[in-house]
């Protein structure tokens, strides 16, 4: 064969070797513009928006590209190039264009492919349902949500980031089902605080809360600037509270509802036997909030007409254990879906007090008095979550530091014990988040250890009670709670085993939060 038959095949070869291979796909950045190219198309955004669109074509190693839409259309003609990847690098060479646009974003230096999607490998999987952990496991993610969780080794998609997370434990991140972040947004809850708060929060594992009552108004920026992501914060749902009319000189609602007569906000309500349940728990409703709190000074009656309406019209309702006049097991009657505070529990079998006296509870009255196991026993029945808050307990009597305030703590977790060996669903409310102070972790680390420590639950129950059940309990189990395919990618990836010990909930590698990775 002559030296000029050899070029030739080698010519010939290349280019059936240019033309056979795939056209480039994917999203990459450059210049702070974004190019997108998948399955014969491709697309130009700057600073969010679709400037251009166009179909792409693949001709002789030749990569073809005609514009079809969007406000910087080029209608001059088709512009070729020849491309090379490397990595994650993409780099365009111009062979002709008559569009100046084109020719001029085309050939950036470089195309940095965007990797959109996350790959947790070699991960031990502690899911939230109570399951046992499942080691070996791959956990991706895209979109902000789990994508597919598969066994390590298998196929992943090209355009992930993979993180190698083995001896580490991947969970559902945490719920507390009980927080204020609005009681005084003049005040202690100015917004300047609160975000460093759910800062410290988020970042310490709780990727929800449950606000129970405050200043809408507030609330409802927090929850909106925390879906969006413009701040590092919790998801938030909240309730506007509701109560008999008696309990609005409380200086907590004056703070909470500063410009309106007590009572009044839509928020903020006080019910008389007359009024119009159906419009106030409509207006509730237009706060933004998620559920209605009964509070205090209601008879079952009433806790039970409020209850239906605003299961009617597509609210939770959420409600302290004794309401006086109504006593525990009225407000379980009245059929709210979860109650908070384990000591109020005891009211079960004392007699009654004003509504503003009912802190001051008889503790010689048992746990284990038949009269609080039947009530145990009817929440069970009725799927109802109990809220025992045993960390508020703890809380003030370290604060207090007397024999009443330990005696309170002590049977509000003996409370918790008699509760759990009922078969009720507990879930992990603090009634205090966490501080704002630099680095601070959550409340609800203390609060799974107390569960654990002084209520007699397991290890895994208390992980369950801060993820599943606490979602439940705000209404957020279809998106948390547990690790399934299609929710959110709200995760806690912890160094050390929860199982092993709860205080290793606070041995944090990092939290995935809308998908995206926040180190402490």
């Amino acid at each position: 064969m002559t030296r000029i038959a050899v070029s030739l095949a080698l010519l010939t070869g290349l280019a059936a070797c240019l033309a056979a291979q795939d056209a480039p796909s994917g999203r990459f950045t450059g210049r702070g513009a974004v190019l997108t190219l998948s399955e014969g198309r491709y697309s130009f955004e700057f600073q969010g928006r679709t400037m251009v669109t166009g179909t792409m074509r693949l001709e002789a190693g030749r990569l073809e590209l005609t514009d079809d839409g969007g406000p910087g259309i080029c209608n001059q003609g088709t512009g070729r190039y020849t491309w090379r990847e490397s990595g994650d690098t993409l780099r365009f060479t111009l062979v002709e264009d008559p569009c100046d646009g084109r020719k001029n974003g085309i050939p950036n230096p470089v195309w940095v492919r965007l990797r959109e999607g996350l790959a947790l490998t070699h991960a031990t999987l502690i899911d939230g349902t109570g399951a046992p952990p499942r080691p070996g496991q791959t956990v991706i993610i895209r979109d902000g949500k789990i994508a597919a969780i598969v066994p390590d080794g298998s196929p992943l998609p090209g355009d992930v980031t993979v993180r190698d997370v083995a001896g580490q434990f991947v969970l559902p991140g945490l719920v507390d089902a009980h927080v204020h972040l609005a009681t005084s947004p003049s005040g202690a809850d100015a917004r300047s605080r609160v975000e460093r708060r759910l800062r410290n929060a988020v970042l310490g594992g709780v990727v929800a809360v449950r606000d129970m009552a405050g200043d809408a108004r507030a609330l409802a920026d927090l929850a909106r600037a925390a879906a969006a992501g413009d701040i590092p914060s919790p998801e938030i749902r909240y309730a506007a509270v509701i109560a008999g009319p008696e309990f609005f000189d409380d200086p907590r609602v004056r703070s909470s509802s500063v410009g309106l007569a007590p009572g009044t906000a839509p928020w903020a309500r006080a019910l008389w036997a007359s009024s119009d349940v159906r419009q106030i728990v409509a207006e509730a409703k237009g706060t933004g909030a998620a559920a209605i709190k009964l509070y205090a000074d209601l008879d079952g009656t009433l806790a039970a007409k409020i209850t239906r309406e605003a299961h009617r019209q597509g609210l939770l309702v959420w409600s302290h254990l004794v309401l006086v006049p109504a006593r525990p097991s009225e407000v379980l009657a009245a059929g709210v879906d979860a109650v908070s505070h384990a000591a109020f529990a005891l009211w079960e079998a004392s007699p009654l007090r004003d509504y503003r006296n009912r802190g001051q509870i008889d503790f010689s009255v048992s746990a284990d008095h038949p009269a609080i196991q039947r009530l145990f026993d009817e929440m069970k029945r009725r799927n109802q979550i109990f809220d025992p808050t045993l960390f508020v307990y703890r809380a003030d009597s370290a604060a207090a530091d007397t024999s009443l305030a330990k005696r309170r703590a002590g049977r509000a977790a003996e409370v918790v014990r008699v509760a759990r060996a009922a078969g009720v669903r507990i879930a992990a409310g603090t009634d205090g988040m966490g501080t704002e102070a630099d680095g601070a972790l959550p409340n609800l680390h203390t609060e799974l250890e107390l569960l654990v420590e002084r209520g007699g639950l397991t290890a895994m129950e208390a992980i369950v009670a801060g993820t599943r059940t606490s979602a439940e309990a705000a209404g957020l189990v279809a998106t948390h709670g547990t690790l399934a395919v299609g929710k959110a990618a709200d995760l806690l990836v912890l160094r050390a085993d929860p199982l092993a010990d709860i205080r290793n909930t606070r041995q944090i590698s990092f939290v995935v939060r809308q998908g995206k990775i926040l180190n402490r």
